[in-house]
């Protein structure tokens, strides 16, 4: 009988950050802390959902998003999104928990999170999209480029 696959056996190990409260009780070496201050967060106050549909609608349109969101095909979208907005407000407003209620529930917030996802509103769907093409430069890119500003300079 074959023992487990390297590297896969065992407990995962601690965190640094754990073995230093608790006094490094291996008595091993432990790299150097790097601290990082970071900036105080800053909590934006949430806005209440969209009454309805339609404000739903609206909202999407007045962001950035409708630049990308004007195509046709993406147009015919958003009569679906309100109908699904205004149906689940509809049923959260005396939600009676019972499987049909459940079901009908999840199946319209499934389908809002899809269409909203095809409409690009996450990073990742604006770069399927090809919305935001954001790529970072390679390392060999980096080089390049500073190549070729040193020429420009230089000559």
């Amino acid at each position: 009988m074959a023992g487990p696959a390297k590297g896969h056996g065992g407990r995962p190990p601690k965190p640094i950050e754990e073995k230093r409260r608790l006094g490094n009780p291996g008595k091993r070496r432990l790299p150097k802390a790097n601290l990082v201050a970071l900036a105080p967060v800053h909590v934006l106050p949430a806005t209440p959902d969209p009454a309805s549909g339609e404000e739903l609608v609206a909202r999407i349109l007045e962001t950035p998003a409708s630049a990308w969101i004007s195509e046709p095909d993406r147009l015919a979208l958003l009569p679906l999104l309100a109908e699904a907005w205004d149906e689940r407000k509809r049923l959260l407003v005396n939600p009676v928990y019972t499987p049909a209620f459940v079901s009908r529930l999840g199946q319209l917030e499934r389908n809002l999170t899809t269409w909203l996802s095809l409409l690009g509103l996450t990073p990742t769907d604006r770069s399927r999209l090809g919305v935001a093409e954001v790529k970072a430069r390679s390392k060999l890119e980096e080089i390049r480029a500073r190549r070729a500003e040193l020429g420009r300079r230089g000559g």
